[in-house]
C-alpha cells in the first residue's frame, strides 16, 4: 500500500524541523497519540545527517482475520534520518517503521523546505508498506498502511499545536484565493 502525506506550516523550515526531531517533543508527540513506552534511541547528528530512533507501544484495532499477527500492544520501532540542509533550507530524508513479530516493511522518503511563496514550509513524506504473506499480506499491509497514515496526520496536528503555542503562526495555505466578485 503506498501511503503519502504533505502538509504546510507557517513557521520556516529550520524551526519545523527543529520541533520534528527534537526528542522531547516527539516523546511528548507520540504520547499525545496514546503510544505508551515512547523512548528515543537514538538522537544523533554527524556529518550533518540527523539520525532519530524511536520505540514505541502502540495499540491498533486489529480485524479477526488480523488477530493472530498482532499483540494487543504492538513494540513499534522508528528510524528517521535526514541529510544535511540544501542552500535553500530543504532536507531530503528517509522513515523506516518496522513492528516486533509483525511481517510487515514500511519506508520511505521525507521532504521538508520552504513553500513556494516563501511564507512557510511543507513537508512531503511518501513510502509504501507491504507484507509478503500469501493470501492475507494486501489486507494487512492495509491495515498497517491505514496506520501509518493515521499517524503522518497526528504528527502534522501535533506539530502544528506545538508551533502555535510557541507563539508561532498557524497554518499556512500556499494556494492563492480568489476574490468573490
Amino acid at each position: 500500500m503506498k501511503v503519502a502525506s504533505t502538509h504546510f506550516y507557517s513557521a520556516p523550515a529550520d524551526v519545523v524541523y527543529a520541533a520534528m526531531t527534537a526528542p522531547d517533543v516527539v516523546v511528548a508527540m507520540y504520547s499525545a497519540m496514546g503510544h505508551s513506552d515512547v523512548r528515543v534511541i537514538e538522537h544523533s547528528e554527524r556529518a550533518g545527517i540527523t539520525s532519530l530512533r524511536t520505540r514505541r507501544g502502540v495499540v491498533m484495532e486489529v480485524p479477526l482475520f488480523a488477530k493472530r499477527f498482532f499483540d494487543p500492544v504492538n513494540v513499534v520501532d522508528q528510524h528517521d534520518e535526514w541529510d544535511p540542509p540544501m542552500r535553500d533550507g530543504s532536507r531530503w530524508g528517509i522513515w523506516q517503521v518496522s513492528a516486533r513479530g509483525v511481517p510487515v516493511t514500511a519506508g520511505g522518503q521525507m521532504r521538508l523546505g520552504p513553500t513556494a511563496d516563501g511564507g512557510g514550509t511543507v513537508v512531503e513524506m511518501s513510502g509504501e508498506v507491504t507484507c509478503p504473506m500469501p493470501i492475507v499480506g494486501s489486507r494487512i499491509a492495509t491495515l498497517v498502511g491505514d496506520e501509518v497514515e493515521r499517524t503522518m496526520h497526528a504528527t502534522e496536528s501535533f506539530i502544528e499545536g506545538y508551533l502555535r503555542e510557541r507563539g508561532l503562526p498557524e497554518h499556512h495555505d500556499p494556494t492563492p484565493h480568489q476574490r468573490a466578485s
